[in-house]
């Protein structure tokens, strides 16, 4: 029998999901436990995503978070990418395999000295406000993408002239660079009318972007839903998803609730969510890729002792990474021994990083001075007693993973707690100003290796201060390397310099799991399952997706 104060919590869930995800929540925790719920009967009267969703080849993909916007120049958070891939497109595009085939350049060609590179860009090309996409636009945001308000300059650093002629597309380079064809895959394509305004288009395109992708933005109910439809200028097959909502939903158990119920056809969804509810539901399927994200425990190694391997080395030894995987993943994901994502042609499975070992950590640790005491490992420095405690910054959606690492330091003598804060002021007022011990974060990583921002000494998201002077060389020769077998033995050497110098302990790299009715089609294509998406993109089918009759 319910108590009084269950069923209260059950209706305020119920009402949250017709009311929209501003409301949500009950004191910022989940209003509704995993067990012992059934949100299979009906649904909620009044609910417009549910009567949305009733007109024929609309998708409500649920999420816990929305977009902060759709100028690629300054909205570089995941969700952002993820809109911005909906209705921007590059001069080349990923294929189902990730693969790189011809996007708004109908063919292209590289130099066999890998010093030229040509597009021929697609005839009639049009952005979705119906005006003509000309060689300008294209030359306009190469030059804004490699400028130096730009967070992806040194993508193209290696471009010297881009050269504009009729439909042709010429860029020149200083040198060769292997990962630049991924990068224009990223390549926005915006308006130059907007590049040349004072503010570079920022101000326009941040909430109402104009499309050369597959769909274009409708409207945008901050809190609550994004509306996508059609591009009607889209140079390629039209989506058949005719209305795309992106409902916001930052609850997990409201979002399965949705989907159970129909209100949401497709979410990305974790692995609780899929074991204790949503695998009981027979209208609801599983689509799994594997991961490209990688979740890290992160030292700042201009801190001490930080910046001492063997203490990074002996703390990795103190999280046990398969508990975490096990117990808050239910094994939907993998081990990683680096950030290089197990999917990707340059994981190198040889690599080895350190296991779970406290009596291995007390000895490293040992040797570096510390000796254990009441308040836990205690050593003389410089005149002043170190004591080997911190805190870890993290973020609201990772506080889990973060307490439990927590909970298994503080097991092995080392005093441990964890600060939650908002995202962006973790990123921006912590990590990139080098305020902060150890975080718990994220890195996603797309089909290519190239890792220069994350890693190199120079690299403006290396948020570690790591600086290794044979990891730069290395990082070098895999940009200017020309066959694919010089460069994934660079990425397997630097991998294992990753996997002992231990910037980061490498935690889990979880699947991408999309959760969906099953009349939605063309959620995983090709070999997705087993080498993932770019970037691990839930929307980067969206435009393939399709129906099909209920089973």
């Amino acid at each position: 029998m319910l108590t009084g104060f269950a069923v209260a919590c059950l209706l305020l869930a119920f009402q949250a999901v017709g009311k929209g995800a501003s409301e949500s929540s009950v004191g910022g925790e989940s209003a509704v436990p995993w067990i012992g719920t059934d949100a299979g009967n009906g649904a909620v009267a009044g609910n417009s995503t549910a009567l949305a969703a009733e007109h024929k080849k609309t998708v409500v993909f649920g999420m816990n978070w929305e977009p902060v916007g759709f100028y690629p120049l300054r909205a570089v958070d995941s969700a952002s990418y993820y809109g911005q891939t909906l209705v921007y497109e590059g001069l080349v595009s990923y294929g189902a395999d990730t693969d790189i085939v011809p996007g708004l350049a109908e063919r292209f060609e590289i130099s066999t000295d890998g010093l030229t590179y040509k597009f021929w860009l697609r005839k009639n090309l049009r952005f979705s406000d119906g005006t003509r996409i000309s060689n300008e636009d294209v030359i306009q945001s190469i030059n804004a993408a490699s400028s130096k308000i730009s967070p992806y300059k040194d993508d193209y650093r290696d471009v010297k002239e881009v050269i504009g002629d009729t439909n042709l597309i010429t860029l020149k380079l200083s040198r060769p660079c292997a990962p630049l064809l991924s990068r224009l895959v990223e390549l926005k394509i915006l308006p130059s009318v907007l590049l040349s305004s004072v503010d570079k288009g920022k101000r326009a395109l941040m909430r109402h972007p104009v499309s050369s992708g597959p769909f274009c933005l409708k409207r945008w109910e901050s809190g609550l839903e994004l509306v996508f439809e059609p591009n009607p200028y889209y140079w390629g097959k039209q989506p058949d998803v005719k209305r795309l909502i992106w409902r916001v939903i930052p609850d997990m158990s409201l979002l399965s609730m949705a989907l159970s119920r129909g209100d949401v056809q497709v979410a990305q969804i974790d692995a609780r969510a899929w074991k204790y509810y949503l695998s009981k539901r027979p209208n609801v399927v599983l689509d799994a890729f594997a991961g490209s994200r990688t979740i890290y425990l992160g030292f700042n190694l201009a801190r001490s002792p930080f910046d001492e391997d063997a203490v990074r080395q002996a703390i990795a030894h103190c999280v046990d990474r398969q508990d975490i995987l096990s117990k808050l993943y239910g094994d939907f994901g993998v081990l990683p021994t680096s950030d290089s994502a197990e999917g990707r042609w340059s994981f190198d499975k040889t690599v080895k990083t350190y296991g779970y070992d406290q009596q291995k950590a007390r000895e490293i640790l040992e040797k570096q001075g510390f000796k254990l005491g009441k308040q836990g490992y205690v050593r003389q420095k410089d005149g002043k007693e170190q004591l080997l405690a911190f805190r870890i910054k993290s973020t609201k959606d990772s506080s889990d993973i973060a307490e439990a690492i927590a909970g298994q330091l503080r097991r092995a003598h080392i005093p441990c707690e964890v600060e939650v804060v908002e995202f962006a002021a973790l990123r921006h007022r912590y990590l990139q100003k080098g305020d902060y011990d150890v975080t718990l974060w994220s890195r996603s990583s797309g089909p290519d290796p190239d890792c220069y921002l994350i890693w190199s000494s120079e690299g403006p998201m290396n948020f570690s201060r790591f600086n290794d002077p044979v990891v730069d060389e290395l990082i070098q020769k895999g940009r200017t390397a020309t066959s694919l077998k010089d460069r994934k033995h660079v990425y397997s050497e630097m991998q294992s310099i990753l996997a002992k110098r231990v910037p980061w302990v490498f935690v889990v790299q979880p699947k991408l799991m999309l959760a969906h009715q099953n009349t939605i089609t063309n959620i995983s294509l090709g070999t997705q399952g087993k080498t993932g998406v770019p970037w691990d993109n839930p929307l980067f089918n969206a435009a393939r997706w399709s129906f099909s009759e209920a089973k």
